[in-house]
């Protein structure tokens, strides 16, 4: 049995399509031996540039199709209408020069004899009568918009069709004067007023802050990011106070009568705003306090009561967006949450704010623990090390976790000396510079690794004007007779840094661990597609893959010579692109990392046997030459450190591997970066111990 039914379209003549209503069903069917139909439900279509779905009936023309839920509902279910009459004609058409208007026509069915007559001419053919069984369906009431009452143009929400309504706050809207009488009765020491009063917090930065701030106000600076996670309470923003002072004075913050926030000219809250995502931190039961911001902002303020503003000792008039130029910024104290400023003449903005990660990330404490996967199967737990027990008993991740807290402590605190006045230099008492790294900018791919000065590998043949700086460094741990060379991918405009120190320093064997671009981001440029880079020239031999999807190390053998020593014949490199690393992430198993490990020492060690001369560093890097980095040669050297002790038959109590980060963190930033990678070194060197590699 075939239904022809005038489908309606968007265009200006009408069309047919054909649907297969299957016997006992209630709703039309895709034609089953038609795999691809150009239109909603359609069985041999006429081409049409336009189809539009059955139920859009009696709509005019609109450049979009009516949603399902904007259409009339039908009375009576198509069978039983089949049920009392033979056939059905129903037509709804009226003319418009200005509107299409849809039409159904139904053909009449005579279902004794098989024959149908209708105005399209098409015929179906029914073999037996039939009586279709239609379940009873609750069918679901629809409505239009226009059946609800007028909601004054907002939009409707679709389940239910019910207005859209903005989310409301109870946050206060403190005007200028009404904050201006509770500063001045506070400052009075009226007897009618309590201490707890009020409670003013500015958001600005720390160094337009320190310029000029209403009186009785704490800085909160706190980086937005932070303010929007649930975890970070307004208990937390206590650490992130400069002074004693200030913080004994927040901690009592549910005691107050009034919190009021500002920034430097907000005048209207949303809830995109800094301020919005603070004052929802004062929300609790203990805090009966009104919460708002102060409506206009520091400018208004400070143009309406500049009396009951504090200057800086330089008396440089305010400015709501910039800060005074010319003036040095190492009068100022560190601010909260930010490292301490490094010597520069510049714009009253904090150039480094986030150049110390751990600035950021340790604020919430400790929030996440990783347990090590252990290898399957039973083994022997005293073929292991002490400390490695340790870790994978119960409690261990928490140890883990303390532990790379430590780290990461560790390193900050060291940062934020380096930046305080005249650290930037190297001194007996403190070893650590990173001037050059910070003058030379614009040689690093990321703007917060930098090489140690006492570390870093130095270019000899420069050319004039030229400096010796290359974001490298060298790595050893203590104990260890493993030496690398770790550095950051190159960029192009350091290309020619990267092969002088291939070249310079006898290298044969590069490491690669990452990808050139990952989620629509350079990682690496491709530092060896051109054949000559400055006076090093290269060749490519060849270039093989081996390894699954996830565990494939591409093997680049290149011959680099050098144009102003033709006398010294061309050397072969080895290049180890691993490429199952993702950034900040780890390999799915241990095992290929520990291949590849493998695979590098086994190059290196026959570089060795090849060459009459001594043999440079292995060269490993990243992007950044850091975290992926640091984990490789973690790994690495821990393995060779426990070798060597095992073999005098000593047991290990301390634990190697945090001994071997601490190392590498003084001589690189940043190595082994994240709590995954330094809990994947636990597990690699685990798997490799109870022989499952």
């Amino acid at each position: 049995m075939n239904l022809v039914c005038s489908s309606p379209k968007f265009e200006s003549n009408d069309q047919s399509s054909y649907f297969n209503i299957m016997p006992g069903s209630y709703m039309a069917t895709p034609a089953s031996d038609k795999p691809c139909s150009p239109s909603y439900f359609d069985i041999k279509s006429r081409p049409s540039p336009a189809q539009t779905p059955y139920f859009d009936t009696a709509k005019p023309a609109s450049p979009a199709q009516t949603p399902f839920f904007d259409c009339d509902t039908m009375p009576t279910p198509f069978f039983e209408q089949l049920q009392k009459q033979n056939g059905i004609k129903q037509t709804n058409l009226e003319s418009s020069s200005k509107q299409q208007y849809h039409q159904f026509q139904f053909t009449t069915f005579n279902l004794t004899n098989g024959t149908s007559n209708s105005v399209n001419n098409v015929t179906s053919n029914v073999a037996l009568s039939f009586t279709p069984k239609v379940p009873n369906i609750q069918r679901r009431q629809s409505f239009k918009p226009s059946s609800l009452p007028p909601a004054k143009n907002k939009p409707y929400s679709m389940p239910g069709l019910t207005p859209f309504t903005p989310a409301t706050t109870s946050f206060e809207e403190f005007s200028l004067d009404i904050t201006a009488n509770l500063i001045k009765q506070r400052l009075n020491n009226s007897s009618n007023t309590s201490k707890y009063s009020i409670l003013l917090l500015d958001l600005r930065s720390f160094s337009v802050f320190t310029t000029n701030h209403i009186k009785m106000s704490l800085n909160i600076c706190v980086p937005s990011t932070l303010l929007k996670r649930c975890s970070f309470s307004a208990d937390k923003i206590t650490e992130t106070l400069v002074s004693d002072v200030d913080r004994d004075v927040f901690k009592e913050w549910p005691k107050y009568e009034n919190i009021i926030l500002y920034d430097s000219e907000t005048d209207s809250l949303s809830e995109s705003c800094p301020l919005f995502h603070l004052c929802k931190k004062f929300r609790s039961p203990a805090c009966k306090a009104k919460i708002g911001y102060l409506k206009g902002g520091f400018a208004a303020f400070y143009n309406k009561y500049e009396d009951l503003c504090e200057k800086s000792v330089n008396g440089v008039p305010p400015s709501s967006a910039t800060f005074p130029r010319k003036r040095s910024l190492l009068n100022r104290k560190p601010g909260p949450f930010t490292c301490p400023t490094p010597i520069i003449e510049t714009a009253g903005i904090n150039p480094f704010f986030s150049n110390i990660r751990q600035n950021i990330e340790l604020s919430s404490g400790i929030t996440e623990k990783i347990p090590i996967r252990v290898p399957e199967g039973n083994f022997d737990k005293s073929k292991i090390p002490a400390f490695m027990r340790e870790v994978i008993a119960e409690g261990g991740e928490m140890k883990l976790a303390e532990s790379f807290h430590d780290i990461e402590r560790i390193e900050q605190n060291r940062l934020q000396s380096l930046m305080l006045l005249n650290s930037n230099q190297a001194t007996a008492e403190s070893p650590f510079s990173i001037s050059a790294g910070m003058e030379k900018g614009t040689k690093n791919r990321y703007n917060n690794i930098w090489p140690y000065d006492h570390t870093r590998v130095k270019i000899s043949d420069c050319n004039r004007g030229d400096c010796d700086y290359v974001n490298a460094s060298y790595i050893q741990a203590e104990g260890c007779n493993k030496t690398y060379i770790a550095t950051q991918g190159p960029l192009p405009a350091t290309y020619e840094d990267f092969w002088k120190v291939i070249w310079e320093q006898n290298s044969r064997v590069i490491v690669m661990l990452t990808k050139e671009e990952e989620a629509g981001r350079i990682q690496c440029h491709r530092y060896w597609s051109d054949c000559k880079h400055g006076p090093i020239e290269i060749t490519l031999i060849s270039e093989t893959s081996d390894g699954s999807a996830d565990n494939t190390i591409i093997t680049r053998k290149f011959r680099i010579s050098h144009t102003n020593y033709p006398e010294i014949p061309p050397r072969e490199i080895t290049q180890l692109h691993f490429l199952g690393w993702p950034d900040f992430g780890i390999p799915d198993c241990p095992n290929h990392i520990l291949n590849l490990i493998d695979v590098a020492n086994l190059t290196q060690s026959q570089a060795v046997q090849s060459s009459s001369s001594s043999i440079g560093p292995m060269v490993v890097h990243c992007s950044a030459g850091c975290g992926r980095t640091g984990t490789f040669c973690t790994i690495d050297s821990t393995l060779s450190l426990l070798y060597s002790i095992r073999e005098q038959g000593l047991d290990i109590s301390q634990d190697l591997i945090q001994k071997v980060v601490l190392r590498f963190r003084e001589q690189r930033l940043s190595m082994v970066q994240t709590l995954r990678q330094y809990v994947f070194c636990y597990e690699a060197i685990l798997s490799k111990l109870v022989g499952s590699a």
